[in-house]
């Protein structure tokens, strides 16, 4: 079991991703879990859709879990990233059931 938090995505991706290759070309069966901030429940409480990749609408949009482009978490925030979406790599592996 592969155990790792998760904000945007990417730290996770580095640590998990090699385990979930061995998943898929090994057929091994390593259990991944993403652990996020209740602050910031972007895969449990995400909507998986297109959204813009930045707040103010600019960046392009990506298919991935999003608490919405407009989303700000509490000010008094200890979660990780004050970031609305989940990388969209780990948005897929997340709505295929990989993670």
């Amino acid at each position: 079991m592969v155990i790792g938090c998760i904000g945007g995505g990417s730290n996770f991706s580095g640590f998990a991703f090699p385990f979930l290759h061995q998943n898929f070309t090994n057929n091994t069966e390593t259990r991944l879990l993403a652990a996020e901030p209740m602050s910031c429940p972007t895969l449990t409480k995400g909507e998986y859709t297109f959204d813009f990749g930045d707040s103010a609408g600019m960046a392009p949009i990506m298919n991935r879990y999003t608490l919405g482009h407009n989303f700000v978490p509490p000010g008094i925030h200890a979660g990780g990233l004050r970031y609305h979406g989940m990388s969209p790599h780990v948005s897929a592996l997340y709505d295929n059931g990989n993670i």
